[in-house]
């Protein structure tokens, strides 16, 4: 009887045409349910799941070989739509823009004695179609000077790129490595997600493109008498954007010399990620992540030191897990502060800077055979200063702002991005997140419900607005979706989904239409989007 109900409203879904992603760091979620209702316990044993990409789930999935083999050949198609709005949320190379975009990949991954080649290449082409029409807030004179000094000389978060159609080509989720026993190290530019969440994460996400770097990491947990261990180390450079922002044709004519000049050097990222589980609490894991960037190059270098170790900017988070297989539950969080080498201590003398990711899932299953489950999830994050002082200078009201935000450096003004895409939270610095879902699964396949609520950088909006009681300004988009995913074959998967998003405020300004009233829409800023997806993933597996 499940079978067939799955079946019904797998069909039904498809008639909104629906889509996930399809990438692998979604597809790795799979795995970790399995771990959750108990399946191949032996498989999944001390995997925590914390580090996350391509390479994770190929190590999952595939067999080594002192012969040489062809691992996997794989061809991925992604087609999404935005109609009025340009957004987008952990997509990787895909851009936030309006109309039609595509995504291409073909991949090949094969390996020999020691070496593990997977190339995974990606081109995009977005139609790129004009965004709505936006001047400011007419109320406020001085909109744009604050946009800038608090946001956009600080960080480069593009809403949208340019005007103009476009064709992108990226190494995608390719590598070339080196596997020593345990030990797996080489040259990357595959996305990393490190942390348990999964909307967000406050380290390492695939909100951006992947970026150059060399890595180091073991291959499967270390056993050692207090427990296993588990770690990734890299070191890469960042891009910068090509374009300027979308904001800076309005405010240049404005007052071009309040607009930062940055320093268009490559950055130079060094991270590393580390979890343990210790040996008296099966199945809960700790973990520590910590990043900083600096310029690869100084503005005025000195002679014998080429590499700057300052100006940088860096952040570091703790983390856990504690997943339950007998009960098919887990509960997790992901506690850090930004700007700062993160200690046990620093959350007790400055919790009020602290960013948090928390959230659990259950799973129910359907039937004596387990085959078939449903899960609830619910995730929340929160990046806004909890400390309205923290954002306004007491000494100063009436001047700029106070820079700590999450993700946001004066010493690094490009911010924790690459490509002015998100490292970190695709929610961006100052947001909060609240988002619950609801899914079928059978096998490969999955029918999944979501709500999402996301206010877009509060921080903002305690600096433009706070103590003026304008309390109906906050930028805040209500999400609903659906989406599913089909195991037509063995070698084939489709997804789908659509998303319907009401987005109230945007760019923190109201402006009246004298029709609604306070609490409700106004039709001259609030604004409604339809996207929908459909993704399709090939794959043959296993050939020498």
């Amino acid at each position: 009887m499940v079978k067939y109900v799955l079946g019904l409203l797998l069909f039904s879904c498809t008639v909104f045409a629906q889509t996930t992603l399809l990438d692998d760091i979604s597809l790795q979620d799979l795995h970790r349910n399995a771990q959750l209702m108990n399946m191949d316990s032996a498989k999944y044993a001390n995997q925590s799941f914390l580090i996350r990409s391509t390479s994770a789930l190929q190590e999952l999935e595939t067999v080594s070989s002192d012969k040489f083999k062809i691992q996997s050949i794989s061809l991925r198609h992604t087609l999404q739509n935005n109609s009025l709005m340009p957004l987008g949320f952990n997509q990787g190379t895909m851009y936030p823009s309006i109309g039609f975009q595509r995504r291409w990949s073909l991949g090949v991954h094969f390996s020999w004695k020691f070496l593990d080649v997977n190339l995974q290449p990606e081109w995009v082409l977005a139609e790129n179609s004009p965004s709505v029409p936006f001047a400011g807030s007419p109320q406020d004179g001085n909109y744009w000077t604050r946009i800038f000094f608090l946001i956009n000389n600080n960080i480069d978060q593009y809403r949208y790129f340019g005007y103009e159609p476009l064709k992108t080509f990226f190494p995608g989720q390719s590598r070339i490595a080196m596997k020593f026993g345990n030990v797996v190290t080489g040259v990357s530019t595959e996305n990393n997600w490190w942390g348990p969440g999964f909307r967000n994460s406050l380290m390492m996400t695939n909100e951006a493109s992947g970026f150059l770097h060399y890595f180091v990491q073991n291959r499967k947990p270390v056993h050692t008498p207090i427990g296993t261990f588990e770690g990734k180390g890299l070191i890469g450079m960042l891009e910068n954007p090509t374009m300027l922002s979308p904001e800076d044709k309005n405010f240049r004519p404005i007052w071009a010399g309040g607009i930062e000049n940055k320093n268009n050097s490559v950055r130079m990222l060094k991270a590393f990620i580390v979890n343990w589980q210790p040996k008296w609490v099966p199945n809960f894991y700790l973990g520590y992540s910590f990043a900083q960037q600096n310029y690869f190059e100084n503005e005025d270098p000195k002679p014998g030191k080429p590499f700057v170790e300052n100006p940088k900017m860096q952040l570091g988070a703790f983390l856990f897990r504690f997943a339950l297989p007998k009960d098919h539950a887990e509960f997790y969080a992901e506690l850090g502060q930004p700007d700062k080498l993160v200690g046990p201590a620093s959350f007790f003398g400055d919790s009020t800077k602290t960013g948090f990711v928390i959230g659990g899932r259950k799973l129910f299953p359907l039937g004596k055979k387990k085959k078939s489950y449903l899960q609830l999830g619910i995730e929340f994050t929160q990046l806004q200063l909890m400390d309205p002082g923290l954002v306004i200078d007491n000494n100063n009201v009436g001047g700029g702002p106070l820079h700590n935000s999450w993700y946001t450096s004066t010493e690094v003004r490009q911010g924790y991005t690459q490509n002015a895409k998100m490292l970190g939270a695709s929610i961006g610095p100052g947001s909060n997140s609240q988002s619950v879902y609801l899914s079928l699964h059978r096998g490969r396949s999955l029918i999944r419900l979501n709500l999402e609520r996301f206010a877009r950088n509060n921080d903002f909006y305690v600096y433009q607005y706070f103590g003026s009681g304008h309390a109906n300004r906050y930028w805040v988009n209500l999400m609903a979706g659906i989406e599913a995913q089909i195991g037509i074959t063995k070698n084939l998967l489709l997804g789908g989904s659509y998303l319907h998003t009401a987005v109230n405020n945007y760019m923190w300004v109201r402006i009246e239409d004298n029709i609604a009233d306070w609490s409700e829409s106004s039709t001259k800023s609030d604004y409604m989007n339809q996207q929908w997806q459909v993704s399709l993933k090939y794959q043959i597996n296993g050939r020498r």
